[in-house]
């Protein structure tokens, strides 16, 4: 049962620890590990989970079968436990109930965060059988003990005899079939198979834990047996953290070697991971209609912020975006009348007087650079987030060209990210790249961060450019 979350990511609630034991045998034999629950509010987490991508819910906790109350209660449980930061989820009603309440409680997830992809039904009548408890043959063997001995009050001492001993007024025990525990398996399996893409994406959060794991062993497996024990993790972390710095290992302070160490090791856990994703098997997905659809995807602006920039920054990070209160950038080449000085003035002034237009500096120093903390200035590349639709309002109007028109020394390869709800293109002019002191970086204002792919692009792009153009194009 590969496609059973490895990471702890299970949640069983449940009142009855015995009525859950057939699920946690299943998964424990296939080493899924399970958080458990008993429903019960003060035992509930703190804080709410995340992750959860299998979450099985007893529905009934009392006598009352009351629609609104089971539904209510439910939904408080999913609640407290997903929060609204989970993401996509499984939920099987593993109940007595069947699947009654299924389409109320549907109904009532439907607009919540914490609502599931898929709701799966599995009736413990299917796999328990009902039987007298034992219990009661105990109750009535005290009874006739009571009465040979003439005890008087015998009915009112018996009632508080049972009170104490069946706390939960059930006259009847449930038994697990033993012969049942296949079909559990298999019902099991192929609601997960019916829960579609959910299941694909559960395979490949056990591919990135398995290669992390892989990774780990790897780089342990290295570290020569003439290292004692106790030396051996200081010893990986050395390893990775000069294979990063180099020449500059021994320049940088302790905790820029551990992030050093922790950032090679994430560039070896690339290589493993992506030798680990191609031999996930998609059989069962497929075939597979995988197409945008304009109605149901969000658009393409705001993915492309979500995987281009980050709102979390130190204040001198390389890729970060700050503002630009001089507006040091400039649309050459760009604008149409670029090569009469007068005309090109006349536009610019105009560019920079629209309050649409953000003007920007990115941080393009190098990693190890910042690292060092060698230098008291920061390289900055003057840029602008012009909104998609004021640009094409002015290529209407015949003041800037086409963006695909742009010069070389443009930065233009960016696509369109969203902002604060807005669609922007993001450009930076290459031969205008200066520099900036530490000090003042403190006082300006940074708006996001690049992550690190889209940041070394840019850099790239700079180098390069910087090749061919050569030294007379670039500014201080």
């Amino acid at each position: 049962m590969n496609n059973l979350p490895n990471g702890g990511k299970v949640v069983i609630v449940d009142d009855c620890f015995q009525e859950i034991l057939p699920l946690i045998n299943i998964l424990n034999k296939n080493t899924i590990p399970v958080i458990y629950y008993s429903g019960r509010a003060s035992e509930l987490p703190i804080k709410p989970l995340y992750g959860i991508r299998l979450f099985f819910l007893d529905l009934r906790f009392s006598t009352n079968t009351d629609t609104k109350t089971i539904v209510s209660n439910a939904c408080n449980i999913l609640q407290t436990i997903l929060g609204e930061n989970n993401g996509p989820y499984l939920l099987i009603i593993w109940s007595s109930t069947g699947t009654d309440y299924k389409e109320e409680l549907e109904n009532a997830l439907e607009d919540k965060q914490y609502s599931p992809e898929f709701v799966l039904c599995l009736s413990k009548a299917d796999y328990f059988e009902i039987k007298d408890s034992e219990v009661y043959s105990v109750i009535d063997d005290i009874e006739k003990i009571l009465d040979e001995a003439d005890v008087e009050n015998i009915n009112s001492i018996m009632e508080r005899i049972t009170e104490r001993i069946i706390a939960n007024e059930d006259e009847n025990e449930k038994v697990f079939i033993p012969s049942s525990i296949d079909k559990l398996q298999r019902e099991l399996y192929d609601g997960l198979k019916n829960a579609g893409l959910l299941s694909l994406f559960i395979l490949w959060e056990n591919t990135i834990r398995n290669s992390a794991h892989k990774v780990v062993n790897e780089i342990y497996a290295q570290i020569p047996e003439s290292i004692p024990t106790d030396k051996k993790l200081p010893a990986m972390a050395y390893y990775l953290a000069k294979n990063r710095l180099e020449k500059q290992f021994e320049i940088v302070e302790g905790k820029d070697k551990l992030h050093a160490a922790l950032m090679e090791l994430n560039e070896l856990y690339t290589y493993f991971y992506s030798e680990d994703v191609l031999n996930i098997s998609v059989d069962g997905f497929l075939p597979l209609n995988i197409q945008k659809n304009t109605d149901l995807v969000p658009s393409q602006a705001k993915f492309n912020a979500w995987k281009m920039i980050s709102p979390t920054y130190k204040k001198d990070t390389p890729g970060n975006i700050y503002e630009d209160k001089s507006k040091v950038f400039e649309f050459f080449n760009l604008v149409k009348e670029y090569s009469d000085r007068k005309k090109y003035g006349e536009v610019a002034k105009k560019l920079k007087e629209d309050e649409r237009i953000l003007y920007i500096e990115v941080n393009i120093n190098g990693e190890c650079e910042t690292a060092q903390n060698k230098y008291p200035v920061v390289r900055v590349m003057p840029g602008t987030l012009i909104p998609c639709d004021v640009y094409s309002e002015y290529v209407n109007s015949g003041v800037l060209k086409a963006i695909n028109k742009a010069s070389d020394y443009i930065f233009n390869e960016f696509d369109p990210i969203e902002y604060n709800g807005i669609e922007y293109y993001l450009l930076f002019g290459k031969n205008q790249s200066t520099f900036l002191y530490k000090e003042t970086i403190e006082n300006i204002r940074v708006y996001f961060t690049l992550h690190r792919k889209y940041y070394l692009k840019l850099r790239q792009s700079l180098v390069a450019d910087f090749s061919k153009q050569g030294l007379d194009l670039y500014r201080g």
